[in-house]
């Protein structure tokens, strides 16, 4: 049986639709297919006894068709600076296994290529996500009509787990790993605070 686990932090994607996000409205993907990478950043929370404040995964997936049609390929990252038990908890929840709202995004996943161990430096406050040698990501808001906050959307397919979410677009992205590399500068990307639990 799953640990009980409760998460809160931060999560940001990067994909290659044009701003604005069709998946958050369940609509087909801008060129008919997506390609994302997904980060989240837990500042606090556990799994069972493993605390898991200050770790970070990434998941890149491809989407053939309709985000929520599933079919996804897909590779799971783990912050290689997270201990054994830290490790196996994060893969636990990432896999679905732990249940959660883990558990949907993981059974739209038809292809998983692997999991990896490696620097993630995820920087919220100042827009920028890297993995050296495999992902490059930097963003901006982009500003609503009152000239100073970013458009947001709220009551999204993901809400609450993932908050009212913030619109933006890439300053930079580029994803090489496996046998897929994709460069999604100047699309969409959108970033939340998060919380979410399970089993």
């Amino acid at each position: 049986m799953p640990e009980k686990w409760k998460l809160k932090g931060y999560w940001a994607n990067s994909c290659s639709c044009d701003p604005g996000c069709p998946c958050l409205f369940y609509s087909d993907p801008t060129k008919g297919y997506c390609d994302g990478v997904d980060t989240l950043r837990f500042t606090e929370g556990n799994y069972g006894k493993v605390k898991l404040a200050g770790t970070s995964i990434v998941i890149m997936a491809k989407a053939p068709g309709n985000f929520w049609k599933g079919n996804w390929t897909a590779a799971l990252y783990i912050d290689d600076k997270a201990n054994p038990a830290q490790r196996e908890a994060l893969q636990t929840i990432a896999s679905g296994k732990a249940g959660g709202p883990m558990a949907l995004l993981a059974s739209l996943i038809g292809t998983m290529k692997g999991t990896k161990f490696v620097p993630i430096k995820a920087d919220f406050k100042g827009m920028s996500i890297s993995i050296p040698g495999i992902y490059d990501f930097k963003w901006e808001p982009i500003i609503g009509g009152d000239k100073k906050k970013p458009i947001r959307v709220t009551n999204h397919p993901l809400s609450p787990v993932f908050a009212e979410a913030s619109m933006g677009k890439a300053v930079t992205s580029h994803f090489k790993d496996y046998e897929f590399e994709f460069d999604n500068t100047g699309k969409d990307c959108n970033w939340a605070p998060v919380t979410m639990a399970g089993p």
